[in-house]
């Protein structure tokens, strides 16, 4: 009899590790095919949730450790709205006020990732991060969501900043919509970074389906900026997509331009997987007075692989001051 409860317990304990494993959407279709969907069980329809959304590659410590140990000085080049290059980009990057910027999800690249956080890190001591970024699956029902859970990391979790969620959700532009979060890399991906190098900071994650009325964008642009005197604005884009490499540098050369303009009319022009998420960020800038723009890292998966005439996803990562 001993036995078997023990084979019972350990059943149950390797039950109880796989439902902890799983999104939240599985677990909501678990207990609605468990318990019936019937009249008598209207609560088991509801959407059920764990009390964290998963980052990417939750329990996967040496993925990130080693990505973090593995960096080294990167290049920088200062631009300034025109493009142009000036100035010792190191010594600009480290003196200026630094409010905002664009970083890669594509963990393919996670040394140059973890590279520009620590650079970041180095010069930036934000009480709070906003982090806009692509909905990439249109998951969820708001057009601009907002996830008001802790973000689970391999090296802890990264805590919201429910005031500013909530002072965001009041305006009726961007609304909480944990669903739109599940297995939406574009935060997932970055959220252990921002707990391995920003330990303290809060987290308000932001995420736009392709169709999100440019206006809401601009005008939560204009909420955030009111809200954000202490906080860093993130935009987590990865740029041009199924080009070779020699194309993806033509492409990259446009949304270059656009970036370096800090112009909301020429997003259009740029090669990026969120162009909500970048007007958005363009709007901040102008509504902050951004000043210049420092590409920290430009390059692209070919380049990275040594497969140029392969289709590659390419990486601008930079730091907006004002």
């Amino acid at each position: 009899m001993g036995a078997r409860a023990s084979v019972n317990r350990a059943a149950m304990n390797g039950i109880l590790r796989a439902l902890a494993a799983l999104p939240a959407f599985c677990l909501s279709a678990i207990v609605a095919g468990s318990f019936g969907t019937g009249p008598a069980d209207v609560a088991a329809e509801r959407p059920f949730y764990l009390p964290y959304q998963y980052s990417s590659f939750a329990d996967d410590t040496a993925l990130y450790s080693d990505a973090c140990k593995s960096t080294g000085p990167g290049q920088v080049e200062r631009r300034d709205a025109g493009g142009a290059v000036r100035g010792d980009p190191l010594e600009a990057v480290r003196r200026g006020r630094i409010r905002a910027g664009t970083v890669s999800h594509h963990l393919f690249v996670r040394n140059l990732i973890a590279q520009y956080f620590i650079q970041l890190s180095r010069s930036v001591h934000p009480g709070t991060i906003i982090l806009l970024g692509p909905n990439h699956h249109a998951r969820g029902h708001s057009p601009i969501a907002l996830s008001a859970l802790r973000w689970r990391t391999p090296f802890g979790f990264v805590s919201p900043d429910r005031d500013v969620i909530r002072r965001i959700s009041e305006t009726g532009l961007a609304r909480v919509d944990e669903e739109a979060f599940v297995n939406e890399h574009s935060i997932g991906a970055l959220a252990p970074f921002i707990r391995r190098t920003f330990p303290e900071a809060r987290l308000v994650p932001i995420i736009f389906k392709k169709g999100a009325d440019r206006g809401e964008c601009v005008r939560l642009a204009r909420i955030i900026a009111g809200l954000a005197d202490r906080a860093l604005v993130l935009a987590s884009l990865d740029w041009s997509h199924y080009m070779t490499s020699r194309e993806a540098d033509v492409e990259d050369r446009a949304s270059l331009a656009v970036l370096c303009s800090m112009s909301e009319d020429r997003v259009d022009e740029a090669f990026v997987d969120s162009r909500p998420a970048m007007l958005a960020l363009l709007s901040f800038c102008r509504d902050i007075g951004a000043e210049s723009v420092d590409v920290v890292q430009h390059t692209n998966s070919g380049i990275v692989s040594h497969h140029l005439h392969a289709p590659c996803t390419s990486y601008i990562n930079c730091i907006i001051r004002q």
